[in-house]
């Protein structure tokens, strides 16, 4: 039997410099060499024989978790993805999950999905260096050690670099035979707050679909994002400073009418399940 172990969400950013540019810059901004961004998804899939470790990379954390839920529900489906992820299409899998919003205002938007170290898909260009650190780590965490490593390959260099990588646990995903819970890490008004929801089973034969549960974090991830847009550009009105932004209200509309259709969808989930927040329901309007 398959089973699906604690699923985490971490922000990371490796910086990588060549010493030697560093060194002949006196002001020490010499641009770096390299710079990998991106949500990393750990994914523990528990087989009768071992457990396989299951990556998802991505620009944005409602995308990472959208192509999280993708692969929880492949995975289900059929445990043989594990040993030939080739007979997946997930590139179709994948433009199914990403909005007309996304389409129009973020076109660098990219996942990556990784099976035991394998990069099995890249939906995306100019990822340098993501597919390295993976079949370098495996299923183990990113240090500065593997990033370079990764960076020399890529680079070609063997010496003379230098790393600053920063990882962040940014939303933690326990399943449970009771209730599905989220631990999520929230930026707010520049500060970082952090709130839980759980997802009541109505009964041990009719559980919550994880995938599904999934989905719905990303839409309160990807609300809460366009509220803090939103505040910011009241903001700017306010201080008659939003002329000098490349903010157009084409954008401001388009924004306001996605984060009416993620709070749709939101209350939807909620009058459908039993859903629980700690410490309080948070505002996406």
């Amino acid at each position: 039997m398959t089973e699906i172990g604690t699923i985490t969400l971490f922000r990371e950013k490796s910086v990588v410099h060549r010493a030697e540019e560093l060194d002949e810059d006196e002001g020490g901004n010499a641009p770096p060499a390299l710079v990998m961004r991106s949500n990393r998804v750990t994914i523990p899939v528990k087989t009768g024989l071992s457990t396989v470790m299951v990556v998802v990379r991505g620009q944005n954390i409602p995308g990472t978790m959208r192509m999280t839920a993708v692969v929880v529900d492949e995975v289900r489906r059929d445990p043989n993805v594990l040993k030939d992820p080739d007979a997946v299409d997930w590139d179709s899998l994948w433009r199914r999950k990403v909005s007309k919003y996304e389409n129009d205002y973020n076109r660098a938007n990219w996942v990556s999905v990784h099976i035991g170290g394998e990069t099995v898909f890249m939906g995306g260009e100019g990822r340098e260096g993501i597919a390295e650190v993976e079949a370098l780590a495996g299923a183990e965490e990113v240090t500065e050690a593997i990033v370079m490593e990764a960076a020399a390959n890529v680079l070609g260099a063997l010496e003379d670099l230098m790393v600053e990588h920063d990882s962040q646990t940014a939303i933690v995903f326990t399943p449970g035979t009771a209730y599905h819970r989220a631990a999520i890490l929230e930026r707010r008004d520049r500060k970082t707050g952090a709130f839980s929801v759980s997802a009541y089973h109505p009964s041990p034969q009719k559980p919550v679909r994880l995938s599904h549960f999934i989905g719905f974090s990303a839409d309160m991830a990807e609300a809460l994002t366009h509220k803090s847009f939103l505040d910011r550009v009241q903001e700017l009105i306010a201080e008659n400073a939003l002329s000098s932004t490349n903010i157009t209200p084409a954008l401001t509309q388009a924004t306001r009418n996605r984060r009416r259709e993620l709070t749709d969808q939101i209350q939807n989930f909620e009058e459908v399940n039993k859903v629980v927040y700690r410490p309080e329901r948070p505002s996406f309007m």
